[in-house]
């Protein structure tokens, strides 16, 4: 994820104020007039802009800053990609470990019905839930 924050030069707790200063400040000294040609120049100022649209609108930024704090817990809200800290339950989605749950219960169940008869593993949900196989294995 962008960082519009270090593209403006701007703290992440800058006012409003502060970010539109940044932003016309960066975008005259990198407008594609004052440099014609310098596609450098003119690539810093469609990122400078990028930022500002962000930054610049307080409903944009209030989603942003979320979506950046989720990213920065290791979970990014749009991909749904897990901690890798096994241990990170403030933003844990449980809905999908009690849809394992309930997955392996009905495919127990299932079986069951059909004469055989297949426990759930405890194994196996222990290593969905926190993220690693208990040792022994």
């Amino acid at each position: 994820m962008k960082s519009y924050y270090e593209i403006l030069g701007v703290a992440e707790t800058a006012t409003e104020v502060e970010i539109k200063t940044a932003f016309r400040k960066l975008a005259r000294e990198n407008h594609p007039d004052t440099h014609p040609g310098d596609k450098a120049a003119e690539e810093r100022f469609k990122q400078v802009a990028e930022a500002y649209e962000i930054l610049g609108d307080p409903a944009k930024r209030k989603q942003y800053d979320l979506e950046r704090k989720q990213t920065i817990h290791g979970r990014n809200a749009r991909k749904g990609n897990v901690s890798t800290n096994p241990f990170d339950f403030h933003n844990m989605n449980f809905d999908d470990v009690f849809m394992d749950i309930t997955r392996e219960q009905e495919s127990t169940k299932q079986e069951t019905k059909k004469g055989t008869k297949s426990p759930i593993n405890t194994d196996d949900l222990f290593s969905k839930f926190m993220g690693f196989r208990p040792k022994g294995e």
